[in-house]
């Protein structure tokens, strides 16, 4: 899986892969990730919901709460 992903993380493609991720539910693996990208999923829940609504916000669409 490490060599599929060049030894890089899954998410950020930047940082070397070292934390096999896995569902909580099913306990299947997702794939490998750096320390940074699996902390973020892992402090928003494993959300999809979740992790779409920062990206909505990052983006800027979610309306003017920053300037």
């Amino acid at each position: 899986m490490i060599a599929s992903q060049d030894g890089l993380c899954a998410i950020c493609m930047a940082a070397p892969a070292i934390h096999v991720d896995h569902c909580h539910e099913t306990g299947r693996v997702r794939g490998v990730l750096c320390f940074n990208c699996h902390s973020a999923i892992g402090t928003l829940g494993d959300d999809p919901d979740r992790i779409r609504r920062a990206i909505s916000y990052l983006e800027g669409t979610r309306g003017s709460h920053h300037s």
